[in-house]
């Protein structure tokens, strides 16, 4: 009798570590898993991608600041003082690159009339205006894109028209 109980005894030690392992091994994958989740959300928060948000052409400018304004207007006239696009950016760092390619189409195809490439001065978000520059004081009519690109990618387009 006394070596039944040993034995059980025994197996109920054995019993005991074998699960105290298992604990210890889901414990140590479970700390893992969480560690690798947390890990993910940090770096998911701290690095945020820059982007162009949304562009406006505008004509328009606030008469006590004198900065163009939003009027999301496309049609314009040859007259006009000036035509602005705003881009919305946002996550911009001074590492990235923000080109506009101002083209006129006519017949199907496309001549490319101004070209603006912007460096950003600082990090963050907000907006940078470019404008289009006049020939002969006038805007020729026509239609036009205005195409924005960031770090070379083609990010969003507006076509905007041009009358006498």
């Amino acid at each position: 009798m006394a070596k039944s109980g040993n034995n059980f005894y025994n197996n109920l030690k054995l019993l005991n570590l074998l699960y105290d392992n298992l604990m210890s091994k889901r414990n140590i994958i479970i700390m893992v898993i969480l560690t690798i989740i947390l890990v993910t959300a940090a770096v998911t928060l701290i690095y945020t991608k820059p982007d162009i948000e949304n562009i406006h052409l505008s004509s328009d400018r606030n008469p006590v600041t004198g900065k163009p304004e939003k009027n999301n207007s496309f049609n314009f006239k040859k007259s006009d003082t000036d035509i602005y696009l705003i881009i919305e950016v946002r996550h911009i760092t001074t590492k990235d690159e923000i080109k506009v390619r101002w083209e006129k189409i006519e017949n199907d195809s496309s001549e490319i009339i101004q070209k603006n490439i912007v460096h950003p001065e600082n990090n963050g978000s907000g907006k940078i205006i470019v404008s289009l520059v006049k020939k002969n004081n006038i805007y020729t009519p026509g239609t036009y894109t205005a195409t924005v690109y960031l770090n070379g990618d083609m990010k969003v387009y507006e076509k905007f028209f041009i009358s006498e």
